[in-house]
């Protein structure tokens, strides 16, 4: 918590704001309003996706560059259960693009890299990371986001729901 309070002090110190009691303050309320799931938005299609891979038996974890309060927004979003893990960058003390944390994810799924695949939306730190490893893995890229040269169109998925086809073929 206190590295993102940091952070978050030090960009408002640097558009002019000094006060260090009024900083602290605000970064305390964006810390605490940021655990809420009124302040994130679930991809459309999520929640179908996740509950039909689901019912197909494919074992799901998350991964993510975040902190401990991701479980918590993942639950008051109606997310939670649909995984058997959540892996964060705070839990395991180093963060993707590091294949460490994709290990990790690997070791604690019970299935090896070739039988595994991670779905993100950046190019460095979730398809080539996830690739560096040995899993399979497909770039979340709406159309106008910009392309990437050495991703094929078959691992880019406009929406998560493009996802379902994929597993068909």
């Amino acid at each position: 918590q206190q590295w993102w309070v940091d952070v978050v002090k030090q960009t408002f110190r640097l558009s002019g704001v000094q006060e260090d009691g009024i900083l602290t303050l605000m970064a305390q309320n964006l810390y605490r309003d940021y655990c809420s799931a009124q302040n994130w938005e679930v991809l459309p299609g999520a929640a179908e996706t996740l509950s039909q891979c689901h019912q197909r038996g494919f074992h799901m974890g998350v991964v993510s560059n975040f902190d401990k309060r991701l479980e918590n927004i993942l639950s008051r979003c109606n997310l939670r259960h649909h995984f058997e893990f959540v892996l964060t960058s705070e839990d395991v003390g180093f963060a993707k693009p590091d294949g460490r944390i994709f290990e990790k994810a690997l070791r604690l799924g019970g299935v090896p890299p070739e039988q595994a695949a991670h779905i993100g939306d950046d190019y460095v730190r979730d398809y080539r990371a996830a690739r560096a490893v040995g899993m399979h893995s497909f770039l979340l890229r709406a159309a106008g986001q910009g392309e990437e040269p050495e991703v094929p169109p078959e691992h880019i998925l406009p929406t998560l729901s493009h996802l379902l086809a994929l597993i068909e073929k």
